[in-house]
Order: structure tokens, then C-alpha cells, then sequence
């Protein structure tokens, strides 16, 4: 076992996604907040003049460019104390805060590349936490909870992410067959019956599954954040889902109690 002290968690970490969500009276929550010109997947997003909360968190999820990389940088100047950390997809984001030489808690969120211990080790050596993702089953998680290096950031109550493309995909369906230009749609797929929410932004779309993942059942060992992505509640149902009460309709286990990859039976 690689963790000497395991760390017993319910803090949580959760995307505004809409401003209400700032008065909620819940005790251990620590807010994200996605920011103007390097976030995606949320139809709001903030300037650092805006956050005013105390223990604030940036999300960067936006796949960077040159371009982006230098605005990140100017961005970053401006940090004010309130600002603790940063959760991030796209590892320039490590270069440029070690460029500047800014102390914060760095946690890297890219959903689908954090499968094993393995791999998460290895981030760890560079990070101080890492968002486990939502392709493995509870016995993995538990595991990976188990030998992982520093306390995790772990999926809670969530809309799970399923694509990110830079191509602005939802504008081109609505072009295609006539329909309203919005930011936000729901797209049903007919072959697995299946809705998702697709937002778009100028740098891109995102594709969510329409149904939230609810893992509030797993035990709490070496948990640094449990991670809310509330897109699409209201305040009131938030504060279920924080208090643990249920929610009917809305959620499911995903992948907690079945394998997202099977091995093929031999001839």
C-alpha cells in the first residue's frame, strides 16, 4: 500500500453552473468555476474579476492552443488569494504555472485517461490530485482509492462528459436541418436510444449524457473532492443531491457495477 494515512472526505467540489448554486448553505464546498475563453461544455463561464468566493477553484478544460496558452498566462498575472487552484485537462497548463511560479493546488481532470493506478501514479509525481474517471467499476475505483500515492478527486453526482470536439458540431446539425440556433440541445440517438446534451461555445462542442451518474453510495477512504457537475439542476435539487436524499429519474450507476470493456470468447 503506497498511502500511509488515508484521508476520510466529504468535501465537495462542485462546477457553477448557474449563480444560485453560490448561496447554498452547505458545509465543505468548495466551488469551480469555469472561465471565459478556456472552458467548455457550460453556457456560463467567469472572469477572475467575478469570482469573489473564498477557496475558489478555476476550470480549465479547453484543449490549448498557442494562442490560448499565452492568454492563460496573462489570465494567471491577475490571480487574485482567493484564487487556491486549478483543475485542468490539457497539460500545458502545468508548464505555464510553473513558468509563472504560482503555488496552486493543481488537479488534473481529463475524465478519461485516469483508468488505472498506474497512469494515475505517474500524474501524481506532477499534481496534487486526480479526477477518477468514470469508465471503471466500483472494485476499481476501490482499488485504485487503495494504492493510489495522494488523496483522489472522485466522481459524486455527475453529467458524464462523452465527447469534446474543437468543431462547432451543434451549429452545423442545427445548419443542416434547419433548426434554431441554441447553445444547448438534447440529441437523441435512435440506435441505443440514448439522449445527450450537446453546449457549444466558440471553441467548440461538448457532448454530455443526458442522464447523471450517482455514485453517493461509495465509502470515502482517500478521497480528497467528491466532484459535482450539476448542469441542467436547480438549486433546490443540488441540495438534495449534497444532502444525499433522492433524486427520482435523473441518475443511474454508469459503469460502477459493469466493465465498459469485455474480453472476446476464444473459437
Amino acid at each position: 500500500m503506497l498511502v500511509e494515512e488515508k484521508k476520510t472526505s466529504k468535501s465537495f467540489l462542485v462546477v457553477v453552473t448557474d449563480e444560485e448554486f453560490l448561496k447554498l448553505k452547505v458545509k465543505y464546498i468548495n466551488f469551480l468555476f469555469p472561465i471565459k475563453g478556456l472552458s467548455v461544455g457550460f453556457p456560463k463561464t467567469f472572469s477572475l474579476e467575478e469570482i469573489t468566493e473564498e477557496h475558489a477553484y478555476l476550470y480549465i478544460n479547453r484543449i490549448l492552443d498557442t494562442q490560448s496558452l499565452q492568454n492563460l498566462k496573462e489570465v494567471l498575472l491577475n490571480i487574485k488569494d482567493n484564487i487556491v487552484g486549478i483543475c485542468f485537462t490539457d497539460l500545458g497548463v502545468l508548464n505555464v504555472c510553473k513558468e509563472l511560479g504560482l503555488s496552486l493546488e493543481l488537479i488534473y481532470m481529463q475524465n478519461h485517461n485516469t483508468t488505472n493506478v498506474y497512469s494515475i501514479n505517474y500524474y501524481l509525481e506532477y499534481v496534487d490530485s486526480v479526477l477518477l474517471s468514470t469508465d471503471i467499476t466500483r472494485e476499481e475505483i476501490y482499488t485504485i482509492l487503495d494504492k493510489s500515492k495522494k488523496a483522489l478527486v472522485v466522481p459524486y453526482f455527475m453529467l458524464m462528459d462523452v465527447m469534446y470536439s474543437r468543431r462547432n458540431l451543434l451549429s452545423n446539425f442545427e445548419s443542416e436541418f434547419g433548426l434554431p440556433k441554441k447553445q444547448e440541445e438534447v440529441l437523441h440517438e435512435e440506435i441505443s436510444n440514448t439522449d445527450f446534451l450537446a453546449v457549444e461555445n466558440e471553441y467548440g462542442t461538448v457532448l454530455y449524457n443526458k442522464t447523471f451518474i450517482d455514485y453517493r453510495d461509495i465509502h470515502l477512504e482517500n478521497i480528497k473532492y467528491l466532484f459535482v457537475n450539476p448542469l441542467g439542476l436547480d438549486k433546490k435539487t443540488l441540495e438534495k443531491v449534497l444532502a444525499g436524499e433522492a433524486v427520482a429519474n435523473i441518475s443511474n450507476t454508469g459503469f460502477l457495477d459493469k466493465k465498459t470493456y469485455y474480453r472476446l470468447k476464444e473459437e
